[in-house]
């Protein structure tokens, strides 16, 4: 997958939740934690960045919500959750 691709789609699904520069800024900010820079993105690697902005989405809109969310994420970005 083009990480470029997948970090705008998280971006535009984030973006209604913590505004565009938050949504933007949190999703550039977990890659460059995940060590994900190159210009593609396994399905792993979108898994554990979808994992880390969860985490911090359930903060601000709740866990329940925050879940949808997340799901929307991975269909958008065609990730399968990794076991």
């Amino acid at each position: 997958m083009e990480r470029a691709a997948v970090v705008s789609q998280i971006v535009q699904i984030l973006s209604p939740y913590l505004g565009g520069t938050m949504a933007e800024a949190s999703a550039r900010a977990h890659c460059e934690k995940l060590g994900i820079s190159g210009a593609t993105i396994t399905r792993e690697q979108a898994e554990a960045l979808i994992g880390k902005i969860a985490s911090g989405l359930a903060v601000f809109i709740g866990r329940e919500k925050a879940g949808a969310v997340v799901e929307e994420i991975r269909k958008a970005v065609g990730a399968e959750k990794v076991a």
